[in-house]
């Protein structure tokens, strides 16, 4: 079984969720609740990267999801054609931004937050731009239900 969807959004933050909620429900018969939940985390979470930092809040702007439904694992694209985000963010996103003292008002980490999400919840998750276009490919492997 392999099939794919393309949707789209307007770079509009109270648009995002209802990607997600549609993503989600494309998502509910291959994957656990908590699968689900990750997805949908981390869609938000890079959907909102492109409209804060890549279009710095405008609107008017387009933002592509393209999800592919396998047998063993789900493959979301986030497409933009914002400026490309610099190579390295993704490579230094990792669990480390979350070690923090949360007392510490001013020690809190500035960025990067979202994209260690990311990474902590999809299974393989990689970067790709090439002209004005950038690719954001998040896979989550499927585990069978056991019977």
């Amino acid at each position: 079984m392999v099939s794919s969807i393309s949707l789209s959004i307007d770079s509009d933050l109270d648009k995002v969720s209802l990607l997600a909620r549609a993503v989600r429900a494309l998502c509910q018969d291959l994957l656990s609740s908590d699968d689900q939940d990750a997805v949908e985390l981390s869609l938000v979470e890079a959907i909102n990267n492109v409209i804060k930092h890549g279009y710095h809040g405008e609107r008017g702007k387009d933002v592509q999801v393209a999800v592919g439904l396998q047998a063993d694992q789900v493959v979301i694209e986030v497409i933009d054609h914002a400026p490309p985000m610099p190579a390295q963010v993704l490579d230094t996103a990792s669990e480390d931004r979350f070690d923090f003292d949360e007392t510490d008002l001013d020690g809190i980490p500035e960025g990067g937050m979202g994209l260690a999400l990311i990474r902590m919840n999809m299974d393989e998750v990689e970067y790709h731009s090439s002209g004005s276009e950038n690719r954001l490919r998040m896979v989550k492997r499927v585990v069978p239900l056991s019977e």
